[in-house]
């Protein structure tokens, strides 16, 4: 806790002679008392807070987009395989506790491309993950690696949760048959390869029906998303060897109104060279 807190006075010294409209807009919010890693290209920028949670920014005209769901949160979770009635499996989360922060390697606001920077989080029942980022010039690498497995009795998966925001917050669902909602929403797709298939699929967000964990039930290996509202960026993710990770989606609205995209390694492939997410912005 003393070195987290020695952490703290040393980032916020360092940045105490900029402007406050050249920080990072998630820095404005009382739960981030520091980050790890702070990226800055002409697409994103990316900012990890003292609580492990993450947000990437996306840059048109050199300005950062942080409003109406434009940003993506990026979490690190743990998840335990734990039988319930009928013997029937499911997972369920465990927690990030609270400061539960060592070993945080060389922090720096401009990280050096290409070069690990790491910290080790504790979860709940004493569980701990090793959470590895390699940043580059169009996006990152992350790494995640259960290295003690606590009190904990089942089996482990640790890997990355991406919340997509509402990023058509503006329009209500008693809207979408006018004629005009189809124009603001036809800029906006997602491209796939699902678990198994050999072709990549596409969704429209003019097909606002469609539900993402019945589209593709065992996951997918690649995902993709463009759009107007980031700026006419789009992000791209899929592990560095395919085979070695899946994507899983979790979506409880209308696709226009956000849905999780979380990823996690083979767990019997965690920890080895390929089982990367790689993260790219265009």
């Amino acid at each position: 806790m003393n070195r987290l807190a020695s952490f703290i006075i040393i980032v916020f010294g360092a940045i105490g002679l900029a402007r406050a409209d050249e920080l990072p807009a998630t820095l404005d919010k009382p739960y981030l008392g520091c980050w790890l890693a702070f990226a800055d290209s002409r697409d994103f920028e990316f900012v990890i807070g003292g609580d492990g949670d993450a947000e990437l920014f996306f840059i048109k005209n050199r300005k950062r987009l942080s409003i109406g769901g434009c940003t993506l949160k990026i979490y690190y979770v743990l998840e335990e395989k734990v039988k319930g009635k009928g013997g029937k499996t499911r997972w369920i989360s465990r927690q990030m506790a609270q400061d539960g922060f060592e070993d945080f390697g060389k922090e720096t606001a401009e990280p050096p491309l290409r070069k690990p920077i790491g910290f080790t989080a504790t979860y709940t029942g004493g569980v701990k993950v090793r959470i590895t980022k390699v940043f580059t010039k169009d996006g990152m690498e992350i790494s995640t690696e259960v290295i003690d497995k606590g009190e904990s009795k089942g089996e482990l998966r640790a890997g990355v949760k991406i919340l997509v925001g509402d990023l058509f917050r503006q329009i209500d669902d008693a809207d979408l048959e006018k004629r005009d909602t189809e124009s603001k929403l036809e800029d906006t797709e997602i491209s796939v390869r699902a678990v198994g298939a050999r072709r990549t699929a596409r969704v429209k967000f003019e097909d606002y029906d469609v539900v993402l964990t019945e589209e593709f039930p065992k996951g997918v290996r690649a995902f993709a998303l463009e759009s107007d509202r980031y700026g006419d960026h789009e992000f791209q993710i899929t592990t560095a060897n395919p085979e070695f990770g899946v994507i899983e989606f979790l979506q409880r609205k209308k696709i226009i109104h956000g849905f999780y995209v979380n990823w996690y390694p083979d767990s019997e492939k965690a920890g080895e060279q390929d089982a990367r997410l790689l993260f790219k912005v265009k």
